[in-house]
């Protein structure tokens, strides 16, 4: 589906893992795998004539291909190159294009990183090979709450399912809405999207459903004058915020004082943003979407320009780990992880 440069993972700093869309605050499987041993030399990717294309399979650029399926354009790249799949087509004008009916394919592989696997044992796998490793060892199936939250998704009813969570805000608090109920469904949704049960209408309703659940239950928190601050934001590119305004909520509990950006922000207003509000730690979310080399070299860059002295916190589907991932770099995965690391930022003493 083109022009999935989208909110829903999810991509959310979440304890679950939603849609690619909503992934920018989920746990924190490397989009690709960057080991070479067991592996034959690359021999660099392969283009299907145009007469392989059957009716009715339409084509899409490269970054129409990522946004469909929420994975990054380099790690689409560095697959081809490695795995040669996705299979590029070339047109008579030279350009290259992949196949549609490639995003189900895709979608799958992306619910496979999600839960943990390497890409190197899921890329080359055949659909029925993957089917059933993702059939398999997954989380278990919602419960009949959130069954019934998925239901009224897929039906569009808006307003039964912003009741819902609105009563179940209520009876549960904020931290086990977020456990019990946003996480959980979150993860129903990432199923039902890889397996093609929901689409972008779907997820762009329940993304602006809960962004105004979670808005709700950070406000409802009061956090003392003078609280320590932390800075919430996505890089330049990434377009997914969800998983902010779950953080925020995780921030908010802990006694820090979210200061939410939002998506999409350049570099040096992250950084002045810290700074002027002293704050006590840079919180940015990656999704499996925009994850890779680009991102690594912006962390990389937003390190640089951060003093010492503030702690720059990543997490995210799309977030690389800190073997592989950028030095001076903190990685946390998922609600859990932040909820470990706030005390000590909240502890913190920052010079003036």
């Amino acid at each position: 589906m083109p022009g999935r440069k989208q909110e829903v993972q999810l991509f959310y700093w979440t304890i679950t893992l939603p849609p690619p869309s909503l992934r920018a605050w989920t746990g924190r499987p490397g989009p690709i795998d960057s080991r070479r041993r067991r592996r034959p030399p690359p021999t660099g990717p392969r283009e299907a004539p145009l007469a392989d294309i059957e009716d009715g399979d339409g084509l899409l650029s490269i970054g129409d291909l990522a946004g469909a399926s929420g994975i990054s354009t380099d790690t689409l790249r560095a697959w081809e190159r490695r795995y040669g799949r996705p299979e590029p087509v070339r047109l008579p004008s030279g350009h290259r294009r992949y196949r549609s009916s490639d995003v189900p394919w895709l979608r799958r592989v992306a619910e496979a990183l999600s839960r943990g696997h390497r890409a190197g044992a899921v890329v080359a796998l055949p659909p029925r090979a993957l089917d059933s490793l993702l059939s398999g060892g997954g989380p278990p199936e919602p419960d009949a709450g959130v069954a019934a939250l998925l239901a009224l998704l897929r039906r569009m009813r808006g307003d039964a399912l912003d009741r819902a969570l609105r009563r179940d805000a209520r009876r549960l608090g904020p931290r086990e809405f977020l456990l019990r109920r946003a996480s959980p469904l979150l993860e129903a949704a990432g199923r039902a999207w890889a397996d093609g049960r929901i689409e972008v209408r779907h997820e762009h309703y329940l993304s602006e459903i809960l962004e105004d659940r979670l808005r709700t239950l950070r406000s409802a928190v009061a956090l003392p004058a003078g609280a320590p601050a932390a800075v919430l934001a996505t890089l330049p590119g990434e377009q997914h915020g969800l998983g902010l305004q779950m953080a925020a909520v995780v921030c908010a509990l802990a006694g820090v004082r979210p200061v939410v950006l939002g998506v999409n922000t350049p570099l040096p207003d992250i950084a002045a943003a810290a700074v002027q509000g002293r704050a006590r730690a840079v919180l940015v979310g990656v999704s499996l979407a925009t994850g890779g080399v680009a991102t690594d070299r912006m962390l990389s860059a937003l390190r640089a320009s951060l003093p010492a002295r503030i702690p720059l916190v990543v997490g995210g589907a799309g977030a690389r780990g800190p073997r592989r991932g950028p030095r001076g770099i903190e990685f946390v995965e998922g609600l859990e992880g932040l909820e470990r690391r706030l005390p000590d930022l909240a502890g913190a003493t920052i010079p003036a």
